[in-house]
């Protein structure tokens, strides 16, 4: 072989690799890194940003509901049940925005018709609370009710929840 033939041919066997210009702190040799194109890119996200951003391969989920404006009343009134099957955190936040307080309960069912009431808790005119179930059945709701039958308030109800892994 040639003198020009061996030169060429060191030419084209060069091995790519992708090595890191910035050294290391333990040693002077440059990491191997993966390709670019191998790389794992995500979205980078503004503070504040919608929390319903899905990742792309992401398995985890957030889904929330709102009950904006729910007038309690001496008897009990119940908002619509929510699976909770396949979740796996989950938390009812509630705030009072009126002046009076009113009764809250946590109920959970295993068929969505017959209801037991899990715990339930008094959230004082104009406080939040985050109500947390303590036991797990297929269906959980919250029922609402005024302390005093004669003093009425209004609830913002926030139900969020997590489902990963």
């Amino acid at each position: 072989m040639s003198r020009t033939a061996k030169r060429s041919k060191k030419r084209t066997k060069q091995p790519t690799k992708y090595v890191s210009r910035r050294r290391s702190r333990h040693s002077c040799r440059a990491k191997l890194l993966k390709p670019p194109c191998s790389r794992i890119t995500r979205p980078r996200f503004k503070q504040g940003a919608s929390s319903r951003t899905k990742l792309p391969g992401a398995i985890h989920c957030f889904t929330e509901h709102t009950y904006v404006g729910a007038e309690t009343s001496s008897s009990i009134h119940s908002l619509p049940a929510q699976d909770t099957s396949s979740l796996s955190m989950y938390t009812y936040g509630v705030v009072n925005r009126g002046k009076h307080p009113a009764l809250v309960q946590i109920q959970i069912s295993p068929n969505a018709v017959d209801y037991a009431v899990d715990s339930q808790e008094v959230v004082a005119g104009g406080q939040t609370k985050a109500l947390v179930p303590l036991r797990f059945l297929h269906y959980t709701r919250l029922a609402i009710r005024s302390v005093e039958p004669d003093q009425p308030t209004r609830l913002d109800v926030y139900f969020q929840a997590q489902r990963m892994p």
